[in-house]
């Protein structure tokens, strides 16, 4: 019995290994996150955000957080955090703040069947 119970503490042990942590993406405000926001969210949460990130979803989730959460910012350091996220973690951006489209407002790939981005048709 205290063998199964060994092996099953090993494997969590080793679980947690296995699957690093992510971090935040580099760049100007990132300190600031950190300190402001990841002691409530993980990683995780801002990047099941970033493919919708937009300014104003930025700014919405930063204003909740300040009134209904009493997270502890200035306007100043709210303002900062905001321009980082979509900097970092705004459409078209990966989990590290790379440029995952192209620098063009309008992406001719493909977004649904028969469509391009910017809803026009696709000739067949």
């Amino acid at each position: 019995m205290s063998r199964i119970l060994w092996i099953i503490t090993l494997m969590f042990a080793l679980s947690g290994i296995a699957r690093a942590e992510p971090e935040a993406a580099t760049g100007e405000g990132r300190e600031l996150f950190i300190a402001r926001c990841s002691s409530c969210h993980s990683l995780d949460y801002i990047e099941m955000h970033a493919r919708f990130g937009t300014r104003a979803l930025w700014e919405s989730q930063v204003t909740k957080m300040r009134n209904a959460y009493k997270a502890p910012m200035s306007d100043e350091d709210a303002k900062a955090i905001v321009d980082y996220l979509v900097r970092q973690y705004g459409p078209g951006r990966n989990a590290i703040g790379q440029r995952t489209t192209p620098s063009n407002s309008i992406s001719k790939t493909s977004v649904a069947p028969g469509l391009i981005a910017g809803g026009a048709p696709r000739s067949p």
